[in-house]
């Protein structure tokens, strides 16, 4: 009876290393990938908005009565999320650690 205890403890114990493991190597991949897109998007946005600028001001007034800044934004978000989905989830970073 108590071999089998042991064993389940052994057991227990190496599948939750292993899950914290799998859990932070994949929260880490995450944390990179998420900084790295949201440098970039900050910074095509930015580029975006300082080009609009430049636009004459009645084609401006027009661009933001239609919203255009919010959807732009809107698509930056939806992609940023997307990705951050796709990469939490993502086989690659199993493979990773079943290696």
């Amino acid at each position: 009876m108590q071999f089998l205890v042991a064993s389940l403890i052994g057991a227990l114990g190496r599948a939750a290393a292993s899950l914290v493991g799998r859990v932070l190597l994949a929260l880490g991949i995450s944390f990179v990938t998420f900084t790295g897109l949201d440098v970039g998007i900050t910074w095509l946005l930015n580029q975006i908005k300082a080009n609009m600028g430049a636009l004459p001001a009645e084609v401006l007034s027009f661009v933001a009565w239609l919203w255009v800044d919010k959807a732009i934004s809107l698509i930056f978000s939806a992609y940023t999320a997307a990705l951050s989905i796709k990469t939490i989830g993502g086989t690659s970073i199993t493979k990773m650690v079943t290696k």
